[in-house]
């Protein structure tokens, strides 16, 4: 999946480095949602991850004159975003913050037409499931799923984000998707347990 298919990613990455504010702009427009995503995947909070994506959009336009435009633009976005995520939510866990919206499923929540109130309470379960399992993961199992197949990027992207070789972004995802299979598999026996299943 690479949005910018849409514009001459070269030629406005080579404008915004000289400062114009338009062809800046247009990497907006092509990257917010992605840097949406990325933020809320930390955050699991919707207005939380639009300040970030806003800050990261805000510190990567007055960094753009040490960019590389030869360089891809979205990893070291994500990086930007990254550590703005975690600063904020570093500033939160001191000030002893806690939300109602990190308790609610993983990713976006749009609805389907075409599904009945059993289908919907059935995906209402898998999005619970699945969102108690990934907290079972350690932070950096929960960012490469992430990454991998909620934003759909490719070994190489993600290298590029976490600046790893691709051989530890394959094995990294390897170990993530068995833990995540455990811990849902864990998650399973225990609503089976408690007679949910």
């Amino acid at each position: 999946m690479t949005d910018a298919m849409t514009i001459d990613e070269a030629a406005v990455l080579a404008a915004a480095c000289a400062g114009d504010r338009t062809a800046f702009a247009s990497l907006v427009k092509v990257y917010q949602r992605r840097a949406y995503a990325a933020a809320y995947g930390f955050t699991r909070n919707r207005d939380e991850a639009m300040d970030i994506a806003q800050d990261a959009f805000v510190k990567a336009y007055r960094a753009m004159d040490r960019f590389d435009p030869q360089m891809p633009f979205y990893p070291w976005l994500y990086r930007i975003i990254r550590n703005t995520a975690l600063n904020h939510l570093k500033k939160k866990k001191r000030r002893g913050e806690t939300s109602l919206d990190a308790m609610m499923e993983y990713g976006y929540d749009a609805q389907d037409e075409s599904r009945t109130p059993e289908g919907e309470a059935d995906l209402a379960d898998l999005k619970s499931s699945l969102s108690d399992a990934l907290e079972c993961l350690t932070p950096d199992q929960r960012e490469i799923i992430r990454l991998r197949h909620m934003l759909e990027l490719s070994y190489t992207e993600i290298a590029q984000c976490l600046g790893i070789p691709q051989g530890t972004v394959m094995s990294r995802l390897h170990g993530a998707r068995k833990a995540l299979k455990a811990a849902v598999e864990q998650e399973s026996n225990k609503a089976r347990e408690a007679g949910v299943l």
